[in-house]
Parts: structure tokens; sequence; C-alpha cells
């Protein structure tokens, strides 16, 4: 096919040139009636410009400038509505700028449950410009040193951002996929890379990187797989975190689905596949040891998308999977719907955390709890204002035994509320909405020991009045004291 027919219609595709001004510029190529043939030739093909709407509701998008090397950077970001405390992604462009199929990709990404940003390398000529080789052009006039550090910029403007995690991954693609691995060079803060297909740093400045890798190649891209055999032998050397994933009967450029003559559907989608679970596994907070977010649609299974030791629905609690507070819900009856757990953590082994949002529920009723003789409300409503409190009770006895810790601070007003408990080894705290609200006065003695599993939504012994009536979202416990300031951050 001729490259000035490609180049015509990846514009097309991408929404940069319409269907009239496609069919005159490949008619001077091909021919009147051959051109209509051909458009619906490349149509039938499984390349496609677009997978996530850009106006998704599910999404918050925006363009947005961040500080470079150049000055201002110009980057298109997504990121699910309602969420905070997510990992951040980078994802960097073709040598033909950021293109709506990029952008695309960005909210692919973050419906995955990431922040993504995509800067445009072209930010200090104003930007990319419409016509894709003029793009071209002005990609090799970019000087390398600088344009690498506005990209390493990307990822101190994500560890720094309010709605993440302090955690941030890149990927990128063909002359994004050689600079994704020109970042993980040069940002130690870089904690994950997927370069697709792109071009292989020197093997002298490999020990430099301090990200995980996983690297994408086609198996017929010969050009760029020369020098595979030597980044290996690099990584080995350095003892670099990596993978390297060859796709059979692909070529360079075989993720992109607005190019009919190389997209790969089969290698594009293993591909992803593997480079979601691979920023899952890289981004994902070490310090969680569980974490519902109760968005399932249907099933009796409450998936711990941390460690992977999923909770029972008992009774008949109902998914809400479009009225939760981040995302999905599960709403609970009061009666006798209840999540079960397996073992997760033995509060006697140290600090701990629990938070989660609740909407509704009644004074007395539990929002999570621990199973066993030895079993107490970790957290929960008191039974006469439906103030939270927790009745884990430390060891003790005496003329002064430990007693619950309650907060003056209501939480059944069937308002969405984001409550938690700490406890850091010696002390107790309480939080709603990102605001300690009860702590200890003193030092306490250990928690009592238990391997139990955990009841969420009910009593420890199913105690009737006990089971929670409302909704509940995104439930998380860490095996480390939260601080004030992060608590508040996953509040927001």
């Amino acid at each position: 096919m001729n490259q000035r027919i490609i180049d015509a219609y990846t514009q097309y595709a991408n929404g940069r040139m319409n269907r009239r001004r496609f069919l005159r510029e490949s008619a001077l190529l091909t021919g009147g009636a051959a051109a209509y043939a051909l458009l619906a030739q490349l149509e039938d093909s499984p390349a496609k410009a677009q997978v996530v709407a850009k106006d998704d509701p599910r999404l918050h998008t925006e363009y947005i400038k961040y500080p470079g090397e150049t000055g201002e950077i110009i980057a298109y970001a997504a990121q699910p509505q309602g969420r905070a405390g997510l990992p951040g992604v980078i994802v960097i462009h073709e040598n033909t700028g950021l293109q709506p199929h990029i952008e695309d990709v960005a909210r692919r990404v973050a419906l995955e449950g990431f922040l993504a940003i995509a800067p445009d390398a072209l930010s200090p000529f104003g930007g990319t410009p419409n016509d894709v080789s003029q793009a071209q052009s002005l990609i090799g006039k970019l000087d390398n040193q600088a344009t690498t550090k506005n990209f390493v910029a990307a990822v101190q403007y994500l560890k720094t951002h309010p709605q993440t995690s302090g955690k941030a991954g890149c990927m990128g693609f063909c002359w994004g996929g050689g600079m994704t691995n020109q970042v993980a060079v040069n940002s130690p803060d870089l904690a994950a890379a997927v370069p697709f297909y792109g071009s292989q740093p020197a093997s002298q400045d490999v020990p430099k990187i301090r990200a995980s890798l996983l690297c994408h190649y086609g198996a017929l891209d010969t050009r760029i797989n020369a020098g595979i055999e030597a980044f290996e032998a690099a990584l080995r050397a350095a003892s670099i975190n990596y993978g390297i994933y060859v796709h059979k009967g692909a070529d360079h450029a075989f993720f992109n689905d607005t190019r009919a003559d190389r997209y790969h559907k089969e290698a594009a989608e293993l591909a992803w596949k593997l480079t979601i679970a691979f920023f899952q596994e890289t981004l994902k907070d070490s310090r969680i040891v569980a974490h519902y977010k109760l968005d399932e649609i249907e099933g009796g299974i409450a998936h711990d998308s941390a460690g992977y030791r999923h909770g029972t629905l008992r009774g008949e609690p109902a998914w809400q999977h479009t009225g939760g507070k981040i995302d999905g819900a599960l709403l609970f009856d009061g009666a006798d719907d209840y999540v079960e757990t397996p073992a997760l953590l033995d509060p006697a082994d140290g600090a701990f955390s629990v938070l989660a949002w609740i909407k509704g529920g009644a004074p007395g009723q539990v929002i999570v709890s621990q199973a066993g003789g030895a079993g107490q409300t970790w957290i929960g409503a008191d039974p006469s204002q439906g103030r939270l409190l927790t009745g884990l009770v430390p060891l003790g006895g005496g003329r002064n035994p430990p007693s619950a810790l309650q907060s003056e601070f209501g939480v059944t007003d069937g308002q969405w509320r984001h409550v938690g408990l700490v406890w850091d080894g010696s002390r107790r705290y309480l939080y709603v909405d990102g605001a300690e609200v009860a702590k200890d006065a003193g030092t306490l003695a250990p928690l009592p020991s238990s391997n139990a599993g955990l009841r969420i939504g009910t009593g420890k012994d199913l105690e009737a009045g006990s089971f929670w009536s409302g909704l509940m979202d995104d439930l998380r416990i860490y095996n480390q004291a939260l601080s004030a300031a992060e608590i508040e951050k996953l509040a927001r």
C-alpha cells in the first residue's frame, strides 16, 4: 500500500482528516472508484480508531500543563470519576505527536484504575499540529536531552499529584517506546516501564535503571529487535527486574489500532493484558493487605484486588454497580447480609489501618468485625446516636481496664462518609472524612491475638441489630498505620 495513502488514512482514522478530504487525496493516487473501494476495505479491517469514547461518563478528562525542562508541557489527562490514591501512568506517543489514538490509550489506562497523562513532546512548538507529516518533522527537531527531562518531569508531576498514590509508571510506543526506556534510565523515581517496540538504551546506561521493565516487541520488527540481545545482557548484568515478550506474527506498531497496515489484534490484546497486570503488580501499594473495591456487577464473591483473599457474600446483599462512592458499591439489608473473608492479619502483630466508604446504616450496626472467640468490632456505630467507634480493645485488666474508643461524630446520617481506624501499636485513632475524630490519651497494651477472618457488615457473633443496613464501598486494610495526610488524601 502506498505510504501516502497510509498516512492519509491514519489522519482520517484519528479524526484529523474528514472523509471527503481522504477520498480526494487517495483518488489522486488510485483513481476515484478505487479510492471508495480502498476506504471500504480499510474500514472493514480489524483496526479501529477509538475504544473508549471521549465523553465516557466513567472518566474525568482534561488537558493539563506541568512544568518541564523547556517550560510548560501540555498533556492529556484521564482518571476514573471520583477516585483518589491512584497510581499514575505516563503514556508516550509515537513520532507523530499527541494523536487522538494516544489519548484513547490514556482513557483505556484510566479505566483500569490509574491516573493517566499523555504529554505532548511537541509542547515547545506549541503542541502537535494537525498535519501528521509536519508533526513527524518537528519530532526530528527536538533536543533529545531536554525532551527526556520533560518526560522525567512528568514522573515528578504524578509522584506529587494530590490524587495519586505517589507511584508512577510509564509506557510508550515506537518513538515513545524508546523515550520510555530513556525515562527509566533518567528517573530513579519511576517504578515501572513498558516500552512497546522502542529503541533500547546504551548498555552502559542500563545500570541506572531502578524501574521494573516489561518490553514488548513484534517478531517481524527486525530493525528494533536487533538491539534486544545486548539490552537483555545488560539488564541481567545489572540485576534489573525485567520481562521481554516478542509477539509472533506482529510487526512494528502492532498495537496501533488506527493503522490497518500494522495492527495485529491478537498481539495487541495480549500485550494489553500483560501490561495492565504488570502495572497492577508493580504500582500497587505494598502496604495494602486487602482491597475490596465492592464494585462487582453480580456474583457471590467480593474480590480482593490486593492479596486475592476474596470474600464470600452471605445472605443476599445486592451489587450496586453504578451507585457507589467510587464506581459501584455493595448494599446490605440490615437483616442477614454480610461478607465473610479469610484471615487477613493478626491485630497483635502490630500497626494496621482499616478504611471504608459507607452510606446509611443505623445506630448499633457494625461496619467491620473480626470473627472468632477473640473477635471484636473494628469499626461500627454506637447504639445510641450512630457515632463512629471501635470496640477493638487492648489487653489489660485491673481497676481501669481498657474500653472501646468512641468519637462524637455520627456516621449514620445517610451521607457518604469515609471512616477509618488506625492502630499504631500503642494508640487507636478514629477518622471520619479524612479528619481525626478520636484517639487514645495514653499508651495502651497490645491488642489481643486473632487469626480469624473478618465479617464485613455485621458484629462478630452475628448479633441481631448489628447487621449493616446501607451501602459500603472501597474497603482497604493496610499493615501499617497510615498518616493523617494519607487518610485525608484517600477521603477526597
